[in-house]
């Protein structure tokens, strides 16, 4: 009887390794890797991913990976798509630039083909979210309590369709007007007086525009 459940566990063992062999000796798949990146704003040291906004540009670029190696692609047609739409194709176009659509919201599925590749169709799809801009107002104090005069706060845009910040208009409003000019527009100083009791709320808002368009953010 031992000598049966030996031989028995041998014959286990021995039907696990043939089975990692296998699964380590498998031949390699191609695979095509899809990167994209777009042309809008985010502050200096933002080390996330820039999202396309509205009307933004989209740059997309593929590779194909074959046996761990990259795979010379210059004779080969590729083909672009955004949601299920023609954008572009032609041989050895592994990259290309479009236009995000005109409303901000919802995702493209891009996808990338190289039809005829030696061993078969390879095609490539992935998800490039249309972000709506936003802009944080970044205080300088904790907890959002202050106790010294003046008070400064800073705009932040992020994924604005604008090469920097100089393209946008900022507009300050301290409890329900607007102060007066600042040479630097991102940032606004607020001064209050001795009279001011502790507790007291300052409401702040913050509306932002491109300079040449009829697009406006505005938070709080």
């Amino acid at each position: 009887m031992k000598k049966f459940l030996c031989i028995q566990l041998f014959i286990l063992l021995l039907g696990f390794s043939a089975r990692s062999f296998a699964q380590t000796t498998a031949p390699n798949v191609p695979k095509l890797l899809l990167t994209w990146s777009s042309n809008t704003y985010a502050p200096p040291g933002f080390v996330g991913k820039i999202m396309p906004t509205a009307s933004s540009e989209i740059t997309a670029s593929v590779e194909l990976i074959d046996a761990g190696k990259i795979v010379d692609l210059s004779k080969q047609n590729v083909y672009w798509y955004g949601n299920n739409n023609f954008l572009s194709g032609g041989i050895g176009l592994q990259t290309i630039t479009f236009r995000a659509p005109d409303v901000a919201g919802g995702t493209i599925d891009l996808r990338a083909e190289v039809p005829n590749y030696s061993k078969g169709s390879q095609l490539k799809t992935v998800g490039v979210p249309i972000a709506r801009p936003d802009v944080v107002i970044e205080t300088h104090f904790q907890s959002g309590r202050f106790s010294s005069s003046p008070l400064q706060l800073t705009a932040q845009p992020y994924f604005f369709n604008a090469a920097s910040p100089t393209r946008l208009n900022f507009t300050w409003s301290v409890n329900g007007q607007t102060p007066s000019g600042a040479e630097n527009p991102q940032s606004l100083n607020i001064k209050f007086g001795q009279t001011m009791t502790p507790g007291t709320t300052i409401p702040v808002s913050l509306s932002v525009q491109y300079t040449d368009s009829k697009f406006l953010f505005e938070t709080a």
